[in-house]
C-alpha cells in the first residue's frame, strides 16, 4: 500500500527566488534538504500586513511549515534562520550570493532527494558571509557543485585521447566539459586556449579541501581568468545565459577599478602577485 503524503511538513530551506501571483501571492523556489527543489504557494505576502513577507526573501534560510496542496505545496508559517545580512551590505558579495542561488536554481532536480546540495549552498553562503575571498568560494562552490550533480569537469586529460594535458599547453572546451590537448584541439573548432596558471589553481581547487584551496593568493588578473573560463563552463552545463554572472563580473571590475585607483594614492600598500600563486600551488 503507497505511503500517504503528509498533510503538513516542517522544514528548512534556501529561498532561491520568487514569482508573484495574482495581486497578492508569490510562488516561492525554495531548496530543501529531503524534497529537492521545490515551488510553493505564499498566499497573501504582498499584502502590507503580511507577517511572512520578509522571511520568504532570496538569500534566506528559513524554517518553513508548508500544507499539502493540489497542485503546489501552501505555507502556512515561516521564520528566517538566517538572512546573511553581512552579503546584503556588499555589492560583491551580494552578487556573488545571487550567482550561487542561480546556479542551485538551474542545476538542481526538482523534487529530488537534495542534502547534500542544500548543505553546499549553506556552506558557501555563510562563508561569503564572513568574509572568505569570493573567488575560492564560487569556484569552489562550481567545482563541488558540477561533482555532485554528475558534471565533474575533466581538467588534467585530454576529453578526447585521455593524455595528461600539460597546462601550458591546454585548451578549455566548456561545451565539451574541460581541456583538450593541442592536438585534439586542431580537430574542435570551438576550444580556446586557457591561461596555464588559471588552470592550475583550478585542479587545485578540485583536488584539494577548501582550507588549502583558501590559501591559494589570487591576483586580480589571474580571479578575472579564472571567472571567465568557469563562467563558460557553467553556461554550457545550464544550457543558457547565467544573469547573475554578467552582474558578478561587473561588480568584480568595479571593485577593482577602485582598488586600482586606492593603491596609485598609495603605493605601499602592494597586492599579491602571480608568483605568490606559483609559490602557494607548489607548496
Amino acid at each position: 500500500m503507497p505511503s500517504r503524503i503528509p498533510r503538513v511538513i516542517r522544514t528548512n530551506a534556501i529561498v532561491l527566488r520568487h514569482r508573484r501571483l495574482g495581486e497578492a501571492d508569490r510562488i516561492v523556489t525554495l531548496l530543501t534538504p529531503l524534497r529537492g527543489k521545490i515551488d510553493v504557494i505564499a498566499k497573501g505576502v504582498l499584502r502590507s500586513k503580511s507577517r511572512m513577507g520578509g522571511h520568504l526573501e532570496p538569500l534566506t534560510l528559513v524554517e518553513v511549515v508548508l500544507a499539502h496542496g493540489r497542485s503546489m505545496d501552501v505555507v502556512t508559517q515561516a521564520q528566517t534562520i538566517d538572512a546573511f545580512p553581512a552579503a546584503h551590505d556588499d555589492l560583491d558579495r551580494l552578487s556573488a550570493a545571487m550567482y550561487l542561488l542561480e546556479l542551485a536554481d538551474r542545476i538542481t532536480v526538482e523534487h529530488a532527494e537534495a542534502e547534500g546540495l542544500h548543505d553546499l549552498l549553506h556552506a558557501a553562503l555563510v562563508r561569503l558571509a564572513r568574509g572568505d575571498g569570493q573567488q575560492v568560494v564560487q569556484r569552489t562552490f562550481e567545482l563541488a557543485l558540477l561533482e555532485a550533480t554528475g558534471f565533474r569537469p575533466e581538467l588534467t586529460d585530454c576529453l578526447r585521447c585521455s593524455n595528461p594535458v600539460p597546462a601550458e599547453e591546454a585548451w578549455w572546451a566548456p561545451v565539451e566539459g574541460g581541456v583538450l590537448c593541442a592536438s585534439c584541439a586542431r580537430t574542435y573548432g570551438e576550444a580556446q586556449p586557457i591561461d596555464a596558471t588559471a588552470l592550475r589553481v583550478l585542479r587545485a581547487f578540485q583536488s584539494q579541501t577548501y582550507e588549502e584551496a583558501g590559501r591559494i593568493r589570487l591576483t586580480d588578473e589571474l580571479a578575472a581568468r579564472m571567472e571567465s573560463a568557469m563562467h563558460a563552463l557553467m553556461r554550457s552545463v545550464v544550457e543558457r545565459d547565467l544573469k547573475s554572472a554578467q552582474f558578478v563580473s561587473a561588480a568584480r571590475r568595479a571593485r577593482v577599478a577602485g582598488e586600482a585607483r586606492q593603491d596609485a594614492a598609495d603605493p605601499a600598500d602592494a597586492a599579491a602577485s602571480e608568483s605568490d600563486t606559483l609559490d602557494d600551488l607548489a607548496e
